[in-house]
């Protein structure tokens, strides 16, 4: 047995043996302990076993990853924290208006399957960064600007997944989240210390496998008690139509399934929805953290069919947070029009109500708890499943595991598209051009533990804060904004238009960027009225639509405007077009 798949498995087994030793000694407590620290040392061990001193493996993985591999990795690369937690609390809340983010977020994989990754694979370049300069003939400065860009997108992710990590440990463990968000920074520098994207593609290989194991064991559950096994995703549509049943007998309005009732992103109406749709498929195309795994597998043909694999994997995971939100709903129907003194004695009421996920009032003082007297948070949905449920005590602490690989491994992926844009875009480029592989490795492993501190005290202030934190929360929903109006328009008119040049490149970004960002902050920071057109309001996310545009309508008249690039880009692009 090869030692990458005898090192984790005997120490998962190591693990399990653990925390059956500590249940006798510690109860559920030690228990829960050992399995989720338990969790991070597999990974920990997988990451030793594949550590490398190679530049190219610290780049991109030695561009040996199998695209079965990459499109898992991939997956859980974008399955973070917030999907693995709230993706089904959003559902749940928003019924039919939460579909701009399953739409967006899987199209944009579709899209992205045909007009990016195999050009980025083809480009052989190793950064976006460096692609973007590849693209404007060479020109320093836009490498520069990209990597600003870099930051700008994926630091306050990289502070939400920490945050994430924080919030599993202190919910489960009830370690303080501020301390518990640095044992997240160890985790995620730990794996990709040892050999950057080699190590960390096979580490979220696993962590997909952990991840949506323990994402469908609670639901599945709770779908033979309600009887919608063997598959509840084709027991949907019943499932649906007894929540509207319960929904329209308790009076509530509007009902859960109509159709652009409630606000997304602060706007209103069909406008809104579709270009929001439309702004999160772009975005998907653009992030700097999802575009590096292209440059690892194997050839153009692994790049686009390793998309087809992420793609059925995380829509695994959405086409489940459906049927997680149509069960709560249901289960929390169970409680309308009770006794005041029922609802409170129920069991997970009881258990839930301390953390403040679930509210309940008696406004009226009639005794009966209302649907609006009933609240919870989107949290609730996925990590109070298995309480609702009166599942054994174990599946609680099994959830934590699949969250924290969720945190874990966008984690990894954000802090090694950050450095690696610091170490080869910045000082490769520009510092010490003549630096040796080993000192290029030992840079990107000293940037490592830079920018995870930054993101580690981001991440305390943002827990410690809740000003801050409502800032970090809502940027991280932006950061689709920011890729949809910087990279994505740069990368597809660099493939697709061969008179695009640097000015149009740089140009471009720039006022993405500036068209972008005053609007979110405006409407989303400061409560500015958002804009109105053929009144319907158009919310911070829709937004990126009209960034978009003014991204792609500047590059392409500025580029126009100005001298053509030389042969040298055109060949750059003729190469990546080729077919293999």
């Amino acid at each position: 047995m090869s030692p990458v798949v005898r090192n984790p498995l005997m120490t998962a087994v190591a693990v399990v043996l653990l925390a059956i030793l500590a249940y006798p000694v510690g109860g559920q407590y030690l228990t829960s302990l050992v399995l989720i620290i338990g969790s991070i040392l597999v990974y920990l061990v997988l990451a030793l076993t594949l550590r490398s001193q190679a530049a190219a493996d610290f780049y991109v993985a030695g561009r040996s990853i199998p695209a079965v591999v990459n499109g898992a990795a991939t997956a859980a690369d974008w399955m973070s924290a917030a999907s693995f937690l709230s993706m089904a609390g959003i559902i749940a809340f928003l019924g039919f208006d939460a579909l701009p983010y399953v739409i967006g977020w899987t199209l944009g994989y579709t899209l992205m399957a045909f007009t990016i990754a195999p050009f980025v694979r083809k480009s052989g370049t190793y950064t976006v960064p460096e692609l973007i300069e590849r693209l404007a003939g060479n020109w320093s400065t836009a490498r520069v600007i990209a990597v600003l860009m870099v930051f700008i997108t994926s630091l306050t992710y990289l502070t939400a997944q920490l945050v994430g990590v924080g919030v599993v440990f202190s919910r489960f463990l009830g370690i303080p989240a501020t301390i518990a968000v640095f044992v997240g920074v160890f985790g995620a520098l730990a794996y990709a210390w040892t050999s950057g994207w080699r190590s960390i593609t096979w580490v979220q290989f696993v962590q997909y496998w952990v991840l949506i194991s323990m994402y469908l064991l609670p639901v599945l559950i709770a779908s033979a008690s309600l009887g919608l096994l063997p598959i509840p995703h084709l027991q949907y549509g019943p499932l649906l139509t007894q929540v509207e049943a319960r929904e329209a007998a308790a009076g509530v309005s509007p009902l859960w399934t109509e159709p652009l009732a409630r606000p997304f992103a602060g706007g209103t109406g069909m406008l809104n929805w579709i270009l929001a749709a439309l702004v999160l498929m772009l975005g998907t195309m653009g992030l700097p953290h999802i575009l590096v795994r292209f440059y690892t597998v194997t050839n153009v043909h692994a790049a686009r069919l390793s998309v087809g694999w992420a793609l059925l994997f995380i829509g695994l995971l959405y086409t489940t947070a459906s049927i997680y939100a149509a069960i709560a709903r249901l289960s929390i129907s169970n409680l309308w029009n009770k006794p005041l003194d029922e609802v409170m004695n129920t069991t997970w009421i009881q258990k839930w109500l301390p953390t403040g996920l679930v509210k309940v009032t008696d406004a009226n003082g009639d005794g009966i708890v209302q649907p609006a007297e009933l609240s919870f948070h989107n949290d609730i949905v996925v990590v109070g499943m298995p309480d609702m449920f009166g599942m054994l005590w174990l599946i609680s602490p099994l959830v934590a595991v699949g969250g924290l690989a969720a945190a874990l491994s966008t984690a990894d992926g954000l802090l090694l598209a950050m450095s690696t844009a610091i170490s080869r875009d910045i000082y490769k480029r520009f510092i010490n051009p003549q630096a040796s592989e080993a000192g290029e490795v030992g840079f990107v492993r000293a940037m490592l533990v830079v920018i995870g501190l930054i993101g580690g005290y981001l991440g305390y202030l943002a827990i410690k804060d809740p000003g801050f934190s409502r800032y970090v929360a809502l940027l991280v929903g932006w950061a689709f904004v920011f890729a949809a109006s910087t990279f994505t328009p740069a990368i597809m008119l660099g493939i697709f238009w061969k008179r695009l040049n640097r000015y149009g490149i740089v140009a471009g970004m720039i006022v993405g960027m500036a068209v972008a960002l005053p609007y979110v902050l405006a409407v989303g920071i400061f409560n500015t009225q958002p804009l109105v057109l053929f009144g319907q309001k158009i919310g911070t996310i829709a937004w990126g639509a009209v960034s978009f545009l003014a991204n792609a309508l500047t590059a392409i008249v500025v580029s126009l405007l100005t001298p053509p690039e030389g042969k040298e880009r055109e060949a750059f692009v003729d190469h990546m077009r080729m077919p293999d």
